[in-house]
């Protein structure tokens, strides 16, 4: 079987009606549904750019793969690389590579920075990607008789907001980015505030009810000394659905003062009683202890790829970069 994979932007979509003619199974539609939108108003789109990787074969879209762009420090270098998700292969010809020819046609055809992948997909990625694999952890809302395990996370929640306030934002603002661009990691993506904006106001999910949300930390003294940004997503799985909230984003001015512990109980304050659990990612081992403490629960790991290259032999060391759950197509999906 012949297949072609095939980089398409948006304007060769819109002005070449045979893509529509070889969508029979809407592979190619109900991606652009999720993501088209999102992926025009993010701050790095060019009309230019692929928005997608497509597997035609028989004059059939049988698989695609969901493009847009990114900004990554790397070194002294901030360079746009490519990132994306939304991988599908037609049921009738999975089982035939089609899904690992998209994968490496994507990681071969430019810098590529990737996040959230299947098993599957991981096992296939991590054979010429360097992975990050960020420790990950879990925080239950309790209710009933288990409420008592409350009790810290409350103590804590109180003493932190003796000494400062959280405000939920709609504008991102302008003090971020100097809250962002202070921290000193080697290797880290590029979040600005035009970027926080964007994930801020869209997503890339077919559930109108998910949403994400912007809080500003600041002093008694109205100073603003932190910020972080979740997202809520309603999950439907085996004829069930739960609520949940991720950590996407945060940043202190001040990690003596407000630590990534603190900002992680600051943002479970935020929960109403609707969300079921909170996700939170942390490659600090001090930081993993504290949440502990508030019976947040180690689960697994967050895996990111990123290209080895040559002339940053140290790029998959973890330890140097700055990792936000929010990072690459994550801030947009489940």
């Amino acid at each position: 079987m012949n297949v072609e994979y095939r980089f398409v932007s948006i304007p060769e979509l819109e002005s070449n009606p045979i893509y529509q003619a070889m969508d029979f199974e809407n592979i190619l539609s109900t991606g652009l549904d999720l993501y088209k939108t999102s992926i025009v108003q993010n701050p790095y789109y060019q009309k230019n750019n692929p928005v997608v990787c497509l597997a035609i074969t028989d004059e059939r879209i049988v698989g695609r793969y969901m493009l847009f762009y990114t900004r990554l420090r790397l070194g002294t270098d901030v360079s746009l690389v490519r990132t994306g998700g939304g991988i599908v292969v037609s049921e009738k010809y999975r089982g035939q590579g089609i899904g690992l020819s998209l994968i490496r046609t994507v990681l071969n055809s430019e810098f590529y920075f990737g996040a959230l992948y299947t098993r599957a997909a991981y096992n296939i990625v991590r054979k010429t990607e360097a992975m990050l694999e960020i420790p990950q952890y879990v925080r239950f809302t309790y209710h009933g008789l288990k409420k008592v395990l409350n009790l810290p996370i409350l103590i804590k929640t109180y003493l932190l907001k003796r000494r400062t306030y959280i405000e939920r934002l709609s504008k991102v603002p302008d003090w971020v980015n100097q809250m962002i661009k202070s921290e000193q990691s080697k290797y880290m993506e590029d979040h600005d505030v035009n970027w926080l904006q964007w994930a801020l106001d869209n997503n890339a999910t077919p559930n109108v009810s998910d949403y994400q949300s912007f809080y500003a930390v600041y002093n008694k003294k109205g100073m603003p000394i932190g910020f972080f940004m979740t997202k809520t997503r309603t999950i439907v799985q085996d004829g069930h659905s739960h609520k949940k909230v991720n950590l996407v984003e945060w940043a202190s001015s001040d990690i003596s003062l407000l630590d990534e512990a603190d900002i992680n109980i600051l943002a479970f304050s935020t929960l109403d009683s609707s969300i079921e659990k909170f996700w939170t990612i942390s490659n600090s081992a001090e930081t993993g202890n504290k949440l502990k403490r508030y019976f947040f629960n180690r689960k697994g790991w967050f895996a990111i790829s990123v290209n080895s290259d040559e002339k940053f032999p140290d790029i998959g060391n973890k330890d140097l970069w700055r990792i936000r759950y929010g990072c690459a197509n994550t801030a947009l999906v489940e």
